[in-house]
């Protein structure tokens, strides 16, 4: 799937004087997301994904990495610094990351990768399941490589993600680059059923981020996206 979208800003007013108002510029924003599912046997099932998104123009999108869709007691990472810029108009997740909270990273561009073996588990000693929690358990291994970043490029030495300014008025203003790589990693396992008529999703992930291995992370998700 290959998506692309335009916004124009507009003022409309219908009371007294009915004006119709274009504000200047406009925001395009375009979007992939390709999948393919490869059968290993009569039921296992190896499914990749690969999607990503960009905005530019005077308005644009801050996409927020990491975590899973429908994520139920979500967190967000609020060590990561969020870009201070008028120019975004909207806010999105961008989804599945697994082993981070939300905003593991951020920007107006993102590129994400999924892998996932699934295996239902019950299908291979039993023909004729009559329990839907049964048929429909699976279980999961998966490993998601994605990054986020505002401009040109993720690698930029002058990125928000790598920039720190340290200010003590009157005369000290600092500004500090150090290295934190843009592209983020994680690998783990979970289970998927339906349960009362819902699509559940239980996942434990560890997150690789500069080359180091996070504390475990457990997500409990509503949803069949991927």
């Amino acid at each position: 799937k290959v998506s692309a979208e335009i916004v124009k800003k507009a003022t409309v007013d219908l009371l007294d004087n009915v004006t119709f108002d274009f504000k200047a510029g406009f925001m395009t924003v375009i979007g992939f997301d390709a999948r393919h599912y490869q059968r290993l046997d009569k039921h296992s099932i190896f499914a990749v994904r690969f999607a990503g998104a960009t905005s530019f123009g005077s308005e644009k999108i801050l996409y927020f990495l990491g975590a899973v869709v429908n994520w139920l007691f979500q967190q967000f990472n609020n060590d990561i610094p969020i870009p201070v810029s008028d120019d975004f108009a909207f806010q999105t997740l961008a989804s599945n990351l697994r082993g981070f909270e939300y905003n593991i990273r951020n920007g107006n561009n993102y590129a994400l990768l999924n892998n996932e073996l699934r295996v239902p588990i019950f299908k291979y000693f039993s023909k004729n399941i009559k329990s839907n929690f049964i048929n429909n358990f699976q279980v999961v291994g998966f490993f998601d490589v994605g990054t986020a970043w505002q401009g040109s490029t993720p690698f930029d030495k002058d990125s928000p993600l790598n920039t720190v300014y340290i200010s003590n008025p009157p005369t000290v203003n600092v500004k500090v680059n150090y290295f934190r790589d843009p592209i983020v990693a994680g690998y783990g396992f979970g289970i998927r059923s339906v349960l009362f008529g819902y699509f559940i999703r239980l996942d434990y992930a560890w997150g690789i981020e500069t080359r180091v291995v996070q504390e475990p992370v457990f997500y409990f998700s509503l949803g069949k996206d991927f």
